[in-house]
């Protein structure tokens, strides 16, 4: 364990580490930009648009220079999976108390495993196979559990952990710790509240939008229906078919915008 501590140390002080890492939540914060869009287009009736990191990817790969930013996307992504993996085993060193750093460590380890799939799922686009939606991936591992035995007590836990999740992500955006990690003394003072402000609006959001993921789950768990699962796509889905859920599908887009702009900030201040 030291040896791969040392190793991960000596990579995280490399220039090529730090260049990855700025790149990579550059992408992280246009992946959720083109979801943003993708929201509003479904809030204005557009049925077939898959507001959910599969379906950015593939709606970028429709624009006349999708492959050129693929090609960003899925160095920039991979990329950031790694930085992030080496923040989760040698990082926040900033952070006092063991739990709160603990925690710390598994949400750039969920970042990291995130951003990875993400990465992969661009290099697959550009080799010209079809990325899936995520709420069929969800609904075919939900079918599956629900088909061992007391597989709804496998869903509802599944439920719970990632309202948990939901819970902690929003309450980052709330308490505002995501501010301890960054390092904001070179930017002005009016550029600092604005990354409070994007900060906390965008994690909000980023907790709404997994609690909505969660509550699928519970979903399934009591109907023991799959179909009731899924991924963000059909949550977003299910709220456009409500005059209110419209409204709140623009003040979702408007937080994954917030949280994009987030990014592009993290990308240039975050602690290493």
């Amino acid at each position: 364990m030291a040896d791969v501590t040392r190793q991960a140390r000596r990579a995280e002080r490399s220039t090529a580490v730090r260049v990855l890492g700025a790149l990579g939540w550059t992408c992280y914060g246009f992946i959720h930009l083109i979801i943003a869009w993708l929201a509003v287009e479904v809030s204005l009736g557009e049925p077939r648009k898959q507001p959910a990191p599969q379906g950015a990817i593939a709606e970028i790969a429709r624009q006349p220079v999708g492959s050129a930013v693929l090609v960003t996307l899925a160095v920039g992504l991979v990329g950031f999976a790694a930085s992030q993996a080496i923040m989760a085993v040698i990082g926040f060193r900033w952070v006092t108390g063991r739990p709160t750093r603990a925690t710390r460590k598994l949400g750039a380890l969920g970042r990291a495993v995130f951003s990875l799939g993400l990465g992969v799922l661009a290099a697959k686009q550009l080799t010209g196979q079809r990325v899936g939606s995520s709420s069929a991936g969800q609904q075919h591992l939900t079918a599956d559990l629900l088909r061992l035995p007391a597989g709804w007590v496998i869903v509802a836990l599944v439920s719970a952990v990632v309202l948990v999740i939901a819970v902690a992500t929003a309450r980052r955006g709330v308490i505002r710790s995501f501010l301890e990690d960054l390092d904001v003394r070179c930017l002005s003072e009016r550029a600092r509240r604005w990354v409070e402000r994007t900060g906390i609006v965008g994690w909000v959001a980023k907790g709404i939008a997994y609690a909505s993921i969660g509550l699928l789950f519970a979903a399934a768990a009591i109907s023991s229906d799959p179909h009731k699962s899924g991924g963000l796509d059909q949550a977003l889905h299910l709220l456009a078919g409500y005059l209110v859920g419209r409204i709140a599908l623009w003040l979702i887009a408007a937080g994954f915008v917030a949280f994009a702009v987030f990014c592009f900030a993290a990308a240039r201040t975050h602690r290493r």
